[in-house]
């Protein structure tokens, strides 16, 4: 950005920012205003409807840095889902992300520290307020940060390569980015409770039964899945999608059961009149 574009910008957020202004805040305007940013350490790009965010610092296996949560919550926050019909997240084969950027938390005060987990439980977020499906694709660590960014997506499929755990214990902190309120959310108090404690690696089978993983796939069969279900979704339609998500929302959200049968039902009429009689056409 630059010329009089960045002269009216800068000048249109100089009245409520100041130089008391915590360093993430003053981060945190900037991306909300920015459409343009240039990623280091993520690749975005959308075909066919279904964007596809890949984590892009394979010579640290992923780390999250602080400058990866911007680029992620730059790309979330633009992404137009008025024709985008899915996001896919992934990361490499070797590695989805080996969590937090251990030496970069290192460099933090307490206060910095807090700012920047409160900026990435905002970031992460994102993943669940989407109007649009979020699904993870896990291949190799998948570790802290890592494993937390994919517990806020709304499916996770992982080859039998990968390997969850929260481990920050061993260091003598706790998960900063989500972990201890999504993991007993996806895998039971007492089961959260023995893995967050121990640190200890989550059992790929104990997380598909449990239902923290959704599909425990064989390296080779990862692409043909991942394919299938961007050909799926391509095919289905966008607002159908979006319904469903929305609802899903409103579980997550602690709303009542008779306001979701409420809404289902509106929904369901909405659609049906709008899309499904001619979705359903001649089948039947």
């Amino acid at each position: 950005m630059g010329g009089m574009g960045s002269t009216v910008f800068f000048q249109a957020t100089h009245h409520f920012l100041n130089e008391a202004s915590p360093p993430e805040f003053i981060l945190l305007v900037l991306i909300r205003n920015l459409k343009f940013m240039e990623y280091q350490f993520i690749a975005f790009t959308i075909t066919d409807g279904i964007a596809r965010l890949t984590l892009n610092r394979p010579d640290k296996l992923n780390a999250i840095c602080f400058r990866m949560v911007e680029e992620i919550r730059h790309a979330l926050t633009h992404l137009d889902t008025t024709t985008t019909k899915a996001l896919f997240v992934v990361g490499h084969e070797k590695a989805f992300s080996a969590g937090g950027d251990l030496k970069e938390m290192k460099t933090l005060t307490q206060q910095e520290a807090e700012r920047r987990s409160q900026f990435i439980h905002e970031s992460f977020q994102l993943f669940q307020k989407l109007p649009i499906p979020t699904i993870a694709f896990i291949s190799g660590v998948c570790l802290g940060g890592g494993l937390e960014l994919a517990l806020h997506c709304d499916v996770r499929i992982c080859t039998q390569t990968a390997r969850l755990a929260l481990p920050e214990l061993q260091y003598g902190i706790i998960p900063g980015a989500g972990g201890t309120v999504q993991l007993p959310l996806q895998l039971g108090h007492a089961n959260a409770a023995f893995y967050l404690f121990t640190g200890a690696d989550i059992p790929l089978e104990l997380a598909l039964q449990q239902g923290l993983i959704q599909q425990l796939l064989s390296v080779e069969q990862f692409p043909e899945v991942q394919k299938n279900l961007a050909c799926h979704f391509s095919n289905t339609e966008l607002e159908a999608l979006k319904a469903v998500k929305e609802q899903l929302q409103r579980h997550r959200d602690g709303t009542s059961l008779t306001e979701r049968y409420q809404q289902e039902a509106a929904c369901f009429a909405t659609l049906l009149a709008n899309h499904g009689k001619d979705g359903i056409g001649d089948r039947f």
